[in-house]
């Protein structure tokens, strides 16, 4: 068994979970720098969670998140 190919595709994959992770929380997390009022925040999430899947619903909250 190759032990160091094993080990490297694991880590690999942790890593590209995390930045997928990142990526799909990343409106959330603005939404909360910003220091959006709540009800925007839970639009935000919202969007994200039910909608982010789609690649519109995640454009859709991250410009929630962002707008003044």
């Amino acid at each position: 068994m190759n032990w160091p190919g094993l080990i490297f595709l694991c880590i690999k994959y942790a890593l590209a979970i995390i930045v997928i992770v990142s990526i799909a929380l990343a409106p959330a997390w603005l939404a909360r720098q910003t220091k959006k009022n709540k009800t925007i925040t839970a639009w935000v999430r919202i969007y994200s969670w039910l909608l982010g899947w789609t690649g519109i619903g995640w454009l859709a909250a991250l410009y929630l998140a962002v707008k003044k």
